[in-house]
């Protein structure tokens, strides 16, 4: 799996539906079908929407054939504007091989693509393998029953809507340069799952399935925590790996919920950087033994090579240490893109956290929840699990019950969380 700050955030979830929508419109047959093979799938470009959305010039006979009069062209360009995906911390406007459309609806989903001398090409990007490892770990589901349910709720994502904006996508890939072309993705093939290393494979195959199998939930909703879910997931199995290669125990988070500077924001603080230094200890220990190993058997060319990759902070870890940080950071697992950063989660994040631990209908108590956050997720947010934790000996528990009833607030502002009374507040999956 190639983890690099290229692929960071949401390009994760957009190859993850990229793979699935190809599959359905090669053979809906194979949808995460549980084969050791290569998959192979249809990729399409939209590269012509995509250049209409950015407002980049084209060809007077390519925008004639798909666009008539000036007056259309506007209102196409500021709808497919608007549908384009935003990348959190970008500071220039991009060029439309590095614009997305958000997959509201199935026909919306496209692949990766270049600008190739002068022509777009559909080629690897940004799309980096993120989305490859999801689908394989998807795919590996050794519960079959819920893979099935999974493949069905997917399916309903990135099969075609046949609504007036997917017409319009539709007729517009028709005009297409870069066709649409069948694709054998040898990097998913290659994927590991890491299911003995790791608890985030299933904490995603099981978040997945409660988020797509959610059929009270309007597709747009269903859509964009999947779109959240799927890159968080990754860049925590990233971590977790880290380190258990390095013999560290699992990572305890403290997730800031109040607006204001404490001494749990300082320890969310210190404990980001610690993990991204992790991230980079484990790389550099791992090219170590290779150089060790390399120089034992006399190969003096890779013994250099990995010397070069061994050194602290060399230039092997700064992109994949960027891309947890910024994959968290683009999905709102983060207060901010840069600066001083903290673990928290916005309001899209949340929602998707909620959805992907609840069973479709289930409702808990907050404080349960708040224990099941730590337990399988190991989020520390209230002061009963900081205590449980040992984490009120430095910090006062104080602290921890005003972070507890911050995050209530943001459960119950959107729509998720319902007080009964002072002593009960129950959470549901369903906003309400």
């Amino acid at each position: 799996m190639n983890v690099q700050e290229q692929g960071r955030g949401f390009y994760v979830s957009l190859e993850l539906l990229a793979i699935a929508r190809g599959v359905v419109l090669l053979d809906p047959a194979q949808l995460l079908a549980p084969t050791s093979g290569t998959v192979s799938y249809v990729r399409a470009s939209h590269d012509l929407a995509r250049r209409i959305a950015v407002g980049e010039e084209l060809p007077p006979e390519t925008l004639d054939s798909a666009v008539q009069g000036d007056a259309a062209y506007e209102t196409l360009s500021a709808l497919l504007s608007s549908l384009l995906v935003e990348v959190p911390g970008r500071r220039r406007t991009p060029r439309w091989f590095s614009s997305h459309f958000y997959p509201f609806v199935g026909e919306l989903v496209h692949y990766d693509a270049v600008q190739r001398r002068g022509t777009p090409s559909i080629e690897r990007y940004v799309f980096r393998d993120g989305g490859g490892w999801a689908y394989h770990v998807l795919r590996s589901d050794p519960e079959a029953p819920r893979r099935m349910e999974t493949r069905d709720g997917l399916a309903s994502l990135v099969g075609d809507s046949g609504s007036p904006l997917g017409r319009v996508a539709a007729a517009l890939q028709s005009h297409d340069t870069a066709r649409p072309s069948e694709f054998a993705d040898e990097s998913e093939a290659e994927s590991e799952p890491r299911d003995a290393d790791s608890p985030w494979p299933e904490l995603l195959r099981r978040g997945v399935h409660y988020i797509v199998t959610r059929s009270q939930v309007p597709q747009a909703k269903r859509t964009e925590s999947l779109m959240h879910w799927v890159p968080y997931c990754l860049a925590r199995h990233q971590l977790h790996l880290a380190r258990r290669a390095l013999g560290e125990p699992d990572a305890v988070i403290l997730l800031d919920a109040s607006r204001d500077a404490n001494p749990l924001r300082r320890r969310s603080q210190e404990s980001l950087e610690r993990f991204r230094w992790d991230i980079a200890r484990a790389l550099t220990e791992r090219a170590s033994e290779h150089h060790r190993a390399a120089s034992e058997r006399g190969d003096v060319e890779q013994a250099e090579r990995w010397a070069k990759f061994a050194q602290p902070n060399a230039n092997i870890t700064k992109s994949p240490r960027a891309f947890f940080s910024e994959t968290l950071a683009a999905v709102g697992a983060l207060n901010s893109t840069s600066g001083r950063r903290h673990f928290t989660f916005k309001p899209p994040m949340l929602e998707a956290l909620v959805a992907a631990l609840l069973k479709p209908g289930e409702e808990v108590e907050f404080y349960r929840f708040c224990q099941r956050l730590h337990a399988e997720l190991g989020l520390i947010v209230d002061d009963r699990t900081a205590r449980t934790a040992g984490l009120t000996t430095d910090i006062d528990a104080g602290v921890f019950a005003l972070n507890a009833d911050a995050f209530k607030a943001r459960l119950a502002s959107a729509g998720l969380l319902t007080h009964y009374s002072d002593a009960t507040s129950i959470i549901h999956g369903e906003p309400r």
